[in-house]
């Protein structure tokens, strides 16, 4: 039997404020796959395209004072919830013989990556709706 790496809540969560939604939404489904719920993972794919979507839309127009911190807190706050009502628990995966955690290193790398997805994404909404006049970035 092959053991398969998976993240714990707490690293779903760590994962998730370092990487941003994209992670968010890929360690979420990454999970759901390994434990075998493909219904979960689907549905995790398809909300999540909705809150990148929604967040997208969203940030242009937040005030300019709106705390920095509060986005990124609230989906790994959320995640974090999600991974430990649906998904396994530290416990569980500590006690398991199928499963074992994912390395820290790999999912500070996948962050890296996810993030800067993210931001390019981000970047050319912005140039996007500046171009439309939607928005003014000066």
């Amino acid at each position: 039997m092959e053991v398969k790496k998976v993240l714990s809540p707490a690293q779903i969560a760590g994962g998730s404020f370092w990487g941003g939604p994209i992670a968010t939404v890929y360690y979420l489904r990454k999970n759901y796959l390994l434990i075998g719920n493909e219904a979960l993972a689907q549905k995790t794919l398809i909300y999540g395209a909705i809150f990148i979507i929604f967040l997208m839309a969203i940030l242009p127009f937040l005030p300019e004072k709106f705390p920095n911190m509060v986005l990124p807190l609230a989906y790994c706050l959320a995640a974090r919830q999600i991974a430990e009502t649906t998904q396994l628990k530290k416990d569980q995966i500590e006690g398991s013989e199928e499963y074992t955690f994912e390395s820290n290193w790999k999912i500070f790398g996948v962050g890296i990556l996810t993030l800067l997805i993210f931001l390019i994404v981000a970047m050319a909404v912005m140039f996007a709706l500046e171009a439309a006049s939607i928005v003014s970035l000066a």
